[in-house]
């Protein structure tokens, strides 16, 4: 998995965070929590339920 984030300002931070093909804006730390929550629900849905490092055997990522 690569994540890429790009500062356009520091205070607040603002920018964008971006990976596969997906690239999402934010503007403050709560904002770029949210943005790559968002991001990696995005990748893990296009991973599959467990996500490409999951463990079948134990139902969860580890």
């Amino acid at each position: 998995m690569h994540i890429e984030i790009w500062l356009d300002g520091t205070d607040p931070p603002a920018g964008r965070v971006g990976g596969h093909d997906h690239e999402l804006p934010f503007r403050g730390w709560i904002d770029l929590m949210a943005a790559l929550s968002r991001l990696l629900g995005s990748m893990r849905e296009e991973d599959g339920d467990l996500g490409a490092r999951s463990q079948p055997e134990l139902g969860e990522d580890v």
